[in-house]
């Protein structure tokens, strides 16, 4: 359950979206300890106390973020509440590997680059340098390899993952144990990586199917809910969802992963079911669907006693894809089957390149998987982020490159954990990197947590610079207005 703190940090802050909500001035307590930046640097994260963490999926920054699809809510609405993260990038092609690298610090391996359509178990699962492990066939990592889910459990942090339509089809995996799809031992089992009409489910979006260190813990895998929660059937108890959870601040974790299904994370340009639009004719996909998702629970979630206490909402992508303007926008448009006129050598720069000394790991040379048919080292692209919070200011932007090494990395900061991992420092994997940096001020740039309202055109918004070396504090924006003069 989450922790409910009391005293003045308990005034709740601007309700962005949701209604005349009053604003409020906060006293902030000090941070936590400082965290390691692996820079000679120390920053401490703010009282941060509940995340929610959105997984979207195969965009690049240009498709999502310069009005070349239907999206405004992600392009236009949600940025004007919190920061946009310009330089952040995806580890590696396809889903899977991202997913893996974000809550573990692993790099890409054969197996999860393709998505994994055998889930079985990694061999031969020997640990190799750096946190890494041997992986070159297999996705489901033995239990010595530990996520941060794990990392949560052992700093009594409270978590859950919402994942929209698990266990529609209970036959296609087991909403009781994690959502994995079945037994990965020996030669394990088919491994479903489309949706269907009823169940748009994936277990390769999922963050937790891929661990034995979690799907072995029937505690943890009462944690990995439906987003719509189930009621009680056949001896199991109810699971309660994320609108459930929301109510009040003791029933919301302090993190929180949203994995939304195969149509409302952008990745179908045609649903093959509902995308929430109310509409049985409409299965119009891609960013559409994502901004129709989002434009459902974002409010929801602002709403809740939880986010207006010390709340913060990160909108991610997994990997960056070739752009292309057509209804849809969820594959690469070098096939030809979408405007001529985006054909050229430049539409797969942003989805084939890479930041922050990314290493390729011990099985892979190409992070890439050699995706859009060009070399791929390293190559995850660049997607951008969004992130909402009362420690953000509203409209502002950081040109800093991150990517999901340095978000695990900071997760663990913002949480306090500063033991064990590969560093002894509480970073798992490549997220102990030497000189990789976490978020920093230039992202946790509101540090008072002082309400503020949304940007508006004239409005000034804040922009801060890529740093070489990560110092904060001497990171000075410059200032722009938002259209007009």
């Amino acid at each position: 359950m989450g922790t409910t703190r009391r005293g003045n940090l308990r005034s709740r802050w601007l309700g962005v979206l949701v209604g005349a909500l009053s604003v409020a001035v906060f006293v902030v307590s000090a941070g936590p300890a400082s965290a390691d930046r692996g820079d000679g640097h120390s920053f401490h994260p703010p009282k941060i106390g509940h995340v929610w963490t959105f997984m979207l999926e195969n965009k690049s920054f240009e498709a999502t973020f310069t009005g070349l699809n239907q999206n405004d809510y992600l392009w236009k609405t949600l940025p004007s509440y919190g920061l946009l993260l310009r330089q952040y990038y995806g580890t590696g092609h396809f889903s899977l590997d991202n997913y893996i690298s974000a809550v573990s610090g692993q790099g890409p391996a054969p197996d999860n680059q393709a998505d994994c359509p055998q889930y079985k178990d990694v061999q031969p699962g020997f640990p190799a340098a750096d946190g890494q492990v041997y992986a070159p066939t297999g996705c489901v990592y033995p239990t010595s390899v530990p996520t941060l889910f794990n990392q949560l459990d052992a700093a009594h942090v409270s978590w859950k993952t919402y994942l929209q339509d698990e266990g529609n089809t209970p036959t296609r995996e087991d909403v009781y144990h994690c959502g994995i799809p079945g037994n990965p031992a020996g030669n394990g089992v088919p491994d479903p990586g489309g949706a269907t009409a009823v169940d748009q489910y994936v277990p390769k979006h999922s963050p937790v199917a891929w661990f034995h260190s979690v799907i072995d813990n029937p505690a943890d895998c009462r944690n990995v809910v439906p987003l719509a929660g189930l009621p009680a059937t056949g001896g199991h108890p109810a699971l309660s969802g994320l609108e459930q959870d929301l109510k009040q601040e003791s029933t919301t974790p302090a993190f929180s992963w949203i994995s939304p299904n195969n149509c409302s994370d952008a990745h179908d340009a045609t649903c093959k079911g509902d995308n929430l639009t109310g509409d049985p004719n409409n299965h119009q996909g891609g960013l559409f669907a994502a901004d129709v998702f989002l434009k459902k629970y974002i409010p929801m979630i602002m709403a809740s006693p939880a986010f207006q206490h010390d709340g913060e909402i990160q909108i991610l992508f997994d990997e960056g894809f070739p752009p292309y303007k057509m209804y849809g926008n969820s594959i690469a448009d070098f096939s030809g089957n979408a405007d001529p006129s985006l054909n050229t050598s430049t539409d797969t720069a942003q989805s084939v390149v890479a930041c922050c000394n990314e290493l390729p790991g011990p099985n892979t040379t190409q992070p890439g998987f050699q995706a859009f048919g060009q070399d791929t080292t390293p190559g995850g692209g660049i997607t951008g982020a969004v992130f909402i919070s009362r420690f953000i200011q509203p409209g502002s932007i950081t040109d800093q490159p991150y990517n999901h090494y340095s978000w695990l990395r900071s997760t663990e900061d913002l949480f306090g954990i500063h033991r064990g991992g590969t560093d002894g420092q509480g970073h798992l994997g490549y997220a102990a990197a030497d000189g990789l940096r976490p978020f920093g001020n230039d992202v946790y740039n509101n540090a008072g947590g002082h309400a503020r309202p949304k940007v508006s055109v004239g409005d000034q918004r804040a922009i801060y610079p890529a740093t070489a070396g990560g110092v904060d504090q001497m990171t000075q924006p410059r200032y722009e207005r938002i259209g007009g003069r």
